[in-house]
C-alpha cells in the first residue's frame, strides 16, 4: 500500500473528522437559521418579494463563516492535550492535509449551499404562512453567487495557511497578516507608480487628465494586459498552491518533530 497517499485513509480521515465535528456544525447552523428566521420576520415588511436577500447572506456566510471554518483546520495540531492522537493517527501529513483542505474549502461550500436552500424553504414557507409574503428562494446555481468561488478559495487557501501556521488565535493572527501585507503591497504599487509616472508629478500631487491616461495606457497596453493576466494568475492559482502547499510543509514538519 502507497505509504504517501491512500484514497481509504483519506476517507476515514473525512469520515473520522465528520463524526468529531458534526454536533459542533449542526449547532452554528440552527444558531444561523433562527438568526435568518429572525431578521425575515423584523423585516417583512420592507423585504416582502426580496429578490438577493439569500444571495447576500449566501455570500457573507461564504466569506464570514469560511474562513472561520479554514482558520480552525489543524486545532489539534497546536493543542497539547489532542495533538499526540492526533499525530500518530495512521495517515501521512499529505493525507491530513488534503483531509482538511476538502472540508475548508469543497465540504463546505457544498454544505453551505445545501443549508441555505433548505433554510430559504423552511423560513419563508412560514413567512408564507404567517404573513403571506416571502422573499425569494436561494437559487444554489445562481451565477452571481458562483462568482465568488475563485475569491473564496483564496480567502480560504490563506486562512488554511493560518491554522497550520499559527498556533494560537489563528483568524485574528492571518487576518492581521493580510491586512498588513495588503498594506505592503499598496505601498510598493504607489512606489512603483510615482516611479513610472514622476513627469506628471508635482511634489505629491499628479496631474492627469483623462485624455493623458487614455494615451498612457494605449503607449503601455500591451505590458498593462500582460501584467493583469500574470497577476491574475498568481492571484486565482500561484497564491492557494502556494499557501497549500506550505501549509502541508509544516503539518510534515510538526509531524515529523513532534509525532515521533
Amino acid at each position: 500500500m502507497n505509504e504517501i497517499f491512500s484514497f481509504r485513509r483519506l476517507g476515514l480521515l473525512l469520515r473520522n473528522d465528520a463524526i468529531a465535528g458534526y454536533r459542533s456544525l449542526l449547532v452554528v447552523s440552527a444558531t444561523l437559521a433562527g438568526i435568518v428566521l429572525i431578521i425575515t420576520l423584523l423585516s417583512r415588511g420592507s423585504a416582502s418579494g426580496n429578490e438577493s436577500f439569500y444571495l447576500a447572506w449566501f455570500t457573507i456566510m461564504l466569506l464570514i463563516w469560511g474562513p472561520i471554518v479554514a482558520s480552525r483546520s489543524f486545532n489539534e495540531l497546536h493543542d497539547k492535550t489532542k495533538n499526540e492522537a492526533y499525530l500518530l493517527l495512521p495517515a501521512s501529513a499529505v493525507e491530513k492535509t488534503i483531509a482538511r483542505l476538502l472540508f475548508a474549502t469543497v465540504i463546505f461550500m457544498g454544505y453551505l449551499l445545501v443549508f441555505t436552500s433548505l433554510t430559504s424553504v423552511v423560513v419563508e414557507a412560514a413567512n408564507s404562512l404567517l404573513f403571506g409574503q416571502h422573499n425569494r428562494l436561494f437559487r444554489p446555481f445562481d451565477p452571481m453567487g458562483w462568482a465568488l468561488v475563485g475569491h473564496f478559495v483564496v480567502i480560504q487557501s490563506v486562512y488554511f495557511l493560518g491554522a497550520a501556521w499559527f498556533r494560537k488565535s489563528h483568524f485574528i493572527k492571518t487576518t492581521l497578516a493580510i491586512v498588513i501585507a495588503c498594506i505592503g503591497l499598496a505601498m510598493l504599487a504607489l512606489i512603483i507608480l510615482r516611479i513610472m509616472l514622476a513627469p506628471y508629478f508635482d511634489g505629491f500631487d499628479m496631474s492627469l487628465d483623462r485624455m493623458t491616461i487614455d494615451n498612457l495606457y494605449s503607449l503601455y497596453q500591451g505590458a498593462v494586459d500582460g501584467a493583469r493576466m500574470v497577476l491574475t494568475t498568481l492571484y486565482f492559482a500561484g497564491l492557494p498552491v502556494m499557501c497549500w502547499l506550505i501549509a502541508w510543509l509544516r503539518v510534515t514538519e510538526t509531524q515529523v518533530s513532534d509525532g515521533v
